[in-house]
């Protein structure tokens, strides 16, 4: 299945794990904490130097490219792609 096909499929709500009644403050929190963990793993993956990871590396270059200021989509594009391949 294409990467392109899984994301289809994804609710579009960007926070479907929350009820609806939970506050926007909360849901706002939630969203941006995500977006700040994903970040950090993809600053840390492209941060690192090992030669084995450089393909690893040029994928995720990829899908942070695709995914401009949704590192949390980015990383998940990554990681859905990835399986099965060496590296992240």
């Amino acid at each position: 299945m294409s990467a392109e096909r899984i994301f289809q499929s994804l609710p579009s709500d960007p926070d479907p794990w929350m009820t609806g009644d939970t506050p926007a403050e909360i849901r706002e929190f939630a969203i941006e904490s995500l977006r700040w963990q994903a970040q950090e793993i993809i600053d840390e993956v492209l941060c690192s130097n090992e030669p084995g990871e450089e393909l690893a590396r040029a994928r995720l270059r990829r899908c942070v490219a695709r995914n401009p200021g949704m590192p949390e989509r980015a990383l998940l594009e990554q990681l859905m792609t990835s399986r099965g391949r060496p590296g992240i």
